[in-house]
């Protein structure tokens, strides 16, 4: 029970637990509320309602994946980070399927805080690419690139493709993840040379 100490931190931690439980298009507040052991009405001292609660999850999952990047980024460059960077991506998606679902949103909302967390995330892609010595322009596409690759690995994942016994699902990822270098590399290369 939460009555006491009810905060918006509070919710949003709840939140994220009935998402990852009962997935992102079943949160209501109602359910959210008897988690909380609440009434409803109490959400509203803290929420103006299910838009800023989706929000706020969106808030919450871009911090946890730009921290959980920064930390996977730490003591690395080139090809190395990127490879770090890809893996700690994946393995988010993996660990908070929900919370990642509820990021997808982010281009719906628009608040300073979103903003800066936006840019904090953007960030890393452009640090992995710095040592290239490419143009902005560049790394904007490359950057672009390279989230597409990773997003659209874990969400064709995440519905249930890659399972082939064939080939397995994480070679598959590491031989992506390897093309990304070896073009990245070969661009910085040409850029120098």
């Amino acid at each position: 029970m939460y009555k006491k100490g009810l905060n918006r931190e509070a919710i949003v931690d709840a939140a994220a637990a009935l998402a990852e439980q009962n997935g992102m298009e079943n949160i209501t507040l109602r359910e959210l509320a008897e988690a909380l052991g609440v009434k409803t009405a109490s959400l509203y001292n803290h929420l103006q309602g299910l838009p800023e609660l989706n929000a706020r999850l969106a808030e919450r999952a871009l911090d946890r994946l730009t921290e959980t990047l920064s930390r996977a980024l730490e003591g690395r460059t080139g090809a190395e980070a990127l490879r770090a960077l890809a893996l700690a991506y994946r393995a988010f998606a993996h660990s908070q399927p929900q919370l990642y679902r509820a990021m997808l949103a982010l281009p719906r909302f628009a608040d300073n805080r979103l903003a800066e967390l936006k840019n904090s995330f953007m960030q890393l892609f452009r640090a992995v690419l710095a040592p290239y010595g490419l143009p902005d322009s560049e790394q904007v596409h490359l950057s672009r690139a390279i989230r597409s690759a990773l997003h659209g690995y874990v969400s064709l994942e995440a519905a249930g493709f890659f399972r082939s016994p064939a080939a397995a699902a994480d070679d598959s990822f590491d031989r992506m993840v390897e093309r990304l270098c070896r073009e990245i590399e070969g661009m910085g290369a040409a850029a120098h040379g």
